[in-house]
Parts: structure tokens; sequence; C-alpha cells
């Protein structure tokens, strides 16, 4: 398993594991997982502007040979084996090495320096008992459709979805009780009215502007064990910053009420009252870290800080439909950015 920063080579990985003696839903120990034994070229495959990107290369040993390495950005001979641009683009890079006297050149690898961009952060507050709720589900849907910049989360409450998490949830963030509720980037009210009304473009908004801040995210099974390994980066120090780390599934099934039967302009218009089988998306499962946050430390600017957990999946739940949700908050609880990546995938800083 490569680091979520996306450690590129020409490789052969081998995983040394780690385990954690916590299985509390509720609250999550970080451990440390292995980076991997890596063979050729190993880089960073996304940077932010002006951060430091760091070239090795790695013999069929797995010896580390930089020091008898020479690197070429863009055909450019490097000086060093780093690399920094102040403005964004994609690089090429190829280093030649020698080893016993024999003169080799790598591949020729691609990397990214980049502006980061937002990834909005849409919580519902939803139960299946709750009629008017399957309007955030189709918002979502919605919203879903013209844009991959979101990430998703329902915390279910009232029904055998929920996590007994979620009322510190609610208090934490100021969230009041009952259903429908949602709110974008944690703190900012989505919908009005009765029936409530979720506008699109509340989101769609905040979708894919800029940010200062960069997640990469890489979630891997081994055996039945979740590993994931989640690095940040900003353009400016992490100061009074928090990381937040859920684990949502997909595709489960259940009977919802469903208030909008007999509203010819709702898509479960005539989908009956419960509508049958109907599938809870996004739904949290898991809370790998304090309900509103694990504090950061402070760290300097274009400066990765790294953490991981391994968590283990209970057999009620599906891998394929699972997911992760990564965001990082400021004191406020307001999230800056977000990074969701399905389990068996690896996002880098984008």
């Amino acid at each position: 398993m490569t680091r979520a920063t996306l450690w590129m080579s020409l490789s052969l990985a081998f995983m040394t594991t780690a385990c954690s003696d916590k299985e509390d839903f509720s609250s999550f120990e970080e451990v440390v997982i292995d980076d991997p034994i890596e063979i050729g070229l190993s880089y960073r495959s996304a940077s932010l502007r002006n951060q430091e990107v760091v070239f090795q290369v790695f013999d069929d040993q797995s010896q580390d040979i930089t020091q008898n390495s020479v690197f070429y950005v863009d055909g450019v001979q490097l000086t060093a084996n780093t690399f920094s641009s102040a403005a964004e683009g994609v690089f090429s890079v190829y280093a030649e090495y020698e080893v016993n006297g024999t003169l080799s050149t790598t591949d020729t690898e691609q990397f990214s320096v980049i502006i980061p961009t937002k990834n909005v952060l849409v919580e519902d507050y939803t139960g299946t008992w709750c009629g008017y709720c399957p309007a955030v589900s189709a918002a979502v849907d919605e919203v879903q459709a013209l844009t991959d910049h979101i990430s998703l989360v329902a915390l279910h409450n009232g029904d055998d979805l929920s996590l007994s998490i979620e009322p510190q949830i609610r208090e934490g963030l100021g969230v009041p009780s009952g259903s429908p509720r949602a709110r974008i980037d944690r703190t900012v009210v989505w919908g009005a009215g009765v029936p409530p009304v979720f506008p699109p473009e509340d989101v769609m908004n905040l979708a894919g502007i800029p940010s200062s801040i960069a997640i990469a995210v890489a979630a891997e099974m081994s055996g039945g064990d979740l590993q994931i390994s989640i690095d940040v980066a900003c353009e400016d120090a992490l100061v009074d910053r928090k990381l937040v780390v859920y684990i949502t599934e997909d595709g489960l099934l259940r009977d919802q009420t469903n208030y909008y039967n007999e509203d010819a302009t709702s898509p479960y218009f005539d989908q009956g009252n419960p509508m049958i089988d109907f599938e809870q998306k996004h739904v949290l499962r898991a809370t790998l870290t304090d309900a509103v946050g694990d504090a950061i430390p402070t760290t300097d600017a274009l400066t990765d800080y790294t953490v991981d957990f391994i968590y283990t999946v209970p057999s009620s739940m599906v891998v394929a439909e699972l997911g992760v949700v990564v965001m990082v908050v400021d004191s406020d609880n307001t999230a800056l950015n977000t990074q969701y990546v399905h389990v068996g995938e690896t996002v880098s800083y984008n």
C-alpha cells in the first residue's frame, strides 16, 4: 500500500501491517502503516505550488541508489533530487543511474503541481421513519450528477442504522434534534420550508472552487482490516485545525417512510409509503476520530501531515460498498476541505 500522496514507482510493494487493539466505533487509535519497499523511480504524484518534490531510485534489491542517480524534469538536469514549481502544471521526470558500472535510465513518468480544489461536504441527518427525508436524498442525487467535488455522509437516528455517537455529533455541531436536517461543510444550514426544499445551487456554489488545503487518501483491505493512509498539506501553516475520518456504506436496503407518495412533482411520487427496500446511501457506519475531530499538530506550510488508521471491518458490512470520508475542519468545526475515497482506491492531492 502506497501512502495517500501516491508515491509513484515502477514497483512491487510488500506490506508490513500494524494492528490496533481498539474496536470502538466512536473512537479510534492512530497506527503506523509501514511504507512499502519500492523498486524504480519513486516520487509524489501531486504536490502543491512551491512544495518540494523528492525523487528517489531503488534498485531491484530495493536498495536506495538515489545518490548514484541524476534526475531530469522536462528534460532539464536537476542539481539535486528535489524539485518545486511556483506554477501549476504537469511535468515529466526520469532518472539515470549507475549500478556496477552500467548506466541505466528509468521510464519517463509524470507528476503534477496543483492548486487544490474544494470538495463540499454534505451531511444528511436522517432516519427511515422520517417521511420528509427522501427530499434530501433526491437533492443529494441531483448534486452528485452535477459535480464530483462532493463528500456525502448520512447520519441516521431512531432506526437500526443509527450510531450511538450521533447525538454527540449533533451536540458538538449545534444541530437541533429531528429530521430532516442537512448541513453544508458541517455548519451551514441547507434546506428550508415545510415541506423542506434543498437548492442544489447552495452546494454547487462551493464545489470545485480553489482551496489552500489538499487531502490525499488511500484505503485498501488487508485481510479483514481496512488500512487507511491520509496526507494533508496546506499552502499556509496548519494551525488550530482538526481531522475527521468517517467510514460510510452504500447499498443498505430499508423500508423508508415517504410523505411524497402523492406529490406528482417528487421523484418519489407513487413509490409507496413506505418505500420498500429503499437504498440508504452514504450511511455513517464508524467514526475513526473524535465526534468533531482530532487535533492536527501545528504543521508548517507545504509540509505533509500524515496519519494512518486500521479499522477491522465487521462481518455485517459489505466491503464493496464502503467508503472513507476525510475532512479538515477549523476551530469552529467548519469543513475547509474534504476527500472521499472508495475502499480499494487511492486519491492523491487534487
